[in-house]
């Protein structure tokens, strides 16, 4: 499925600009882990940066204030999932006053490599591609495990996002530094940046940045949809296959978003925390636009930077058109791993019934990793978490080429997704 500039084409050639609103509500679980525990109350006073959740468990991360002001709620809120999630509410008192005693450690080259993990969780890094997995976690290789090459992902072949090529345009030395970083802290020598042949411009950009860097280089990718897949990236770039319900560590190989290495050149660099991030904001918005966002600045302030809606919405999803989820109203917030806001008309957002499987085999055809949707949907219809798990449920990457290729619109991605969300459910009960 191929996808040359589809959707990108109205903010491809936009430059990033910054927006930053009056309020921001700041979720405590924007990782996969367990939410963090939030450690200001209402009425006091923050300043940029401060830790104002502290991390939980094994996955944990801190969360920091993305504005200077006063917190005026800690409170549960919709977020995107079924279930509100707590969030620290503060208005900005538009200072930017940074919180005392953060440091960086300088050059890249030159830090001594033990303290850039250290620096990755301290400054609440998680995966920006839309994973949000916590980065020190996957930069911490198990024993008995190994690593050879790390992959930086560029491809951004999800429909109508720009936001990783803009980056990559404007801070491509930033990218280059995070990615030397983590190369120096696990003793890598290969660093590969995987970018698309639809983005000459972004190569170009990252082949000078990356010239003359210690064992970096630049790979060109067909365009082609799921390209961004950490699974069909490795494969692309090294020729190995991760094995079924394995990590890209079994491969000997490690992939990033560049949005996550352009982070970690600041936390490394700066001491800086992850306190805004790029997003592409498109579809039915008087003016669409690349918007580096305060974590936490809520959908409708976005929206309204862009000059308002240009026509009745009918959906606005949060990514992009194939792997986005809807949200609920436009007051839910900006996360880390929220790359694109996507607003479709009402003609656009119509929902199509589901009709019958007419077992025509197209999603079977369609699917990157070789599994069989058709029959999947039907254990999770059932709700036999069992069988789909075994017919490898947890193998899909939920591009959503099954489900844009069924001529019955078979409800196949939305059904994965919430069987995968179930098993995950239980096994969390069990432990």
């Amino acid at each position: 499925m191929h996808h040359q500039h589809e959707g990108k084409l109205p903010t491809r050639n936009i430059p990033i600009r910054d927006f930053v609103s009056d309020t921001v509500c700041i979720p405590m679980g924007m990782h996969l882990g367990a939410p963090s525990k939030p450690c200001v109350n209402k009425g006091d006073l923050v300043k940029l940066g401060q830790v104002i959740g502290e991390p939980v468990g094994g996955l944990g991360l801190p969360v920091h204030a993305s504005v200077s002001g006063e917190v005026v709620a800690v409170e549960e809120r919709q977020l995107l999932g079924a279930a509100p999630g707590m969030c620290v509410v503060i208005r900005n008192d538009f200072a930017d006053e940074w919180v005392e005693g953060i440091q960086g450690y300088g050059n890249v080259e030159t830090v001594d490599p033990a303290v850039v993990i250290p620096a990755i969780k301290a400054a609440g890094i998680c995966g920006m591609g839309g994973a949000s997995f916590p980065t020190h976690v996957k930069l911490s290789i198990p024993e008995g495990k190994t690593c050879d090459t790390i992959i930086l992902n560029g491809a951004e072949c999800e429909t109508f996002l720009t936001a990783d090529f803009r980056l990559m345009l404007e801070c491509p030395g930033k990218i280059v530094d995070g990615l030397r970083a983590v190369m120096r802290a696990l003793n890598v020598k290969r660093g590969v940046i995987a970018i698309e042949d639809n983005k000459p411009e972004a190569i170009e950009t990252m082949r000078k940045a990356a010239s003359g860097r210690e064992g970096v280089e630049i790979a060109i990718m067909r365009t082609k949809y799921p390209q961004g897949g950490e699974k069909q990236l490795i494969k692309a770039v090294t020729g190995r296959e991760v094995p079924s319900g394995k990590l890209p560590i079994e491969v000997h190989t490690i992939v990033m978003n560049v949005g996550t290495a352009a982070a970690v050149a600041d936390a490394v660099i700066d001491g800086r925390p992850l306190i805004d991030r790029i997003t592409t904001v498109t579809g039915c918005v008087q003016r669409p636009a690349n918007l580096r966002l305060r974590i936490g600045t809520i959908i409708g302030d976005v929206i309204g930077e862009c000059g308002g809606f240009s026509e009745e919405p009918g959906k606005i999803v949060f990514g992009g058109g194939m792997t986005g989820l809807c949200v609920p109203d436009t007051d839910v917030p900006m996360t880390k791993a929220n790359n694109g806001i996507v607003v479709y008309n009402v003609k656009d957002a119509r929902s199509v019934d589901e009709s019958p499987c007419i077992r025509c085999g197209r999603c079977v055809e369609a699917c990157p990793i070789g599994l069989d949707p058709y029959r999947i949907k039907h254990y999770c219809d059932k709700g036999d978490l069992e069988a789909a798990k075994q017919h490898h449920v947890l193998d899909c990457i939920l591009c959503g080429c099954c489900s844009y290729n069924c001529p019955a619109r078979r409800w196949l991605t939305a059904s994965f997704k919430n069987t995968k969300d179930a098993i995950a459910l239980e096994a969390r009960r069990k432990k």
